[in-house]
């Protein structure tokens, strides 16, 4: 084991379940995961050192908190490529927005399913948004929603995230977490705050 190695918490656990992936844990430190059909296996870990070796089957890496400039360089001379970084934001439910005023030809629906949440906004009956949330100990964990071409794509995420943050309060928990775009991330609602990074990285 990586000297660096370290506990991931319950978060990510629950991440794997909030994009439809069946995860196992090989350790406390690295959560394996695959999509429906048992391929696409992904790795998530905190950032190792140099020494660590990807597993020969994994396709996508997801590294937690500050890059490791002598890691990244291995992975490259092994392979892999970065391809996105993320942010997971954290807040407060009664910090943050809990009310956005949509348009009057707008709609929000709310429907629970087996694993998370689902919030969707309509315009004109045709979905424009739709987020999901899954429910920690003490915390509600959001997807960045996903926009289908709303005339107003920032009001659109934000009724997402609002009614989100309204569920989340009225079941009295007392963190919000949002695993959120970088260009997302650089435009901080009121209210939220950056945790930790996610780089994601793919292998070929």
């Amino acid at each position: 084991m990586s000297a660096m190695a370290r506990a991931l918490p319950s978060w990510t656990h629950d991440y794997a379940t909030l994009r439809d992936r069946i995860a196992s844990f090989p350790s406390q430190h690295e959560i394996r995961s695959v999509n429906q059909d048992g391929e696409d296996v992904e790795i998530l870990r905190y950032w190792p050192d140099a020494s660590w070796t990807a597993p020969k089957d994994a396709q996508r890496l997801i590294l937690l908190g500050t890059p490791n400039d002598s890691t990244a360089a291995e992975l490259t001379t092994s392979g892999w490529r970065p391809s996105t970084t993320m942010h997971l934001l954290a807040g407060k439910p009664d910090d943050v927005e809990q009310v956005v005023k949509l348009a009057d030809t707008s709609g929000l629906f709310e429907a629970p399913m087996d694993n998370y949440d689902v919030v969707e906004v309509t315009d004109f009956d045709r979905p424009v948004a739709r987020g999901r949330m899954r429910y920690g100990e003490n915390y509600g964990l959001l997807t960045d929603p996903d926009l289908f071409s709303p005339a107003d794509p920032d009001t659109a995420r934000r009724a997402v995230l609002a009614n989100f943050a309204g569920a989340a309060f009225g079941h009295g928990l007392p963190w919000l977490l949002l695993v959120a775009t970088a260009e997302h991330a650089q435009q901080l609602p009121e209210g939220w705050s950056k945790a930790t990074t996610l780089s994601f990285w793919q292998h070929g």
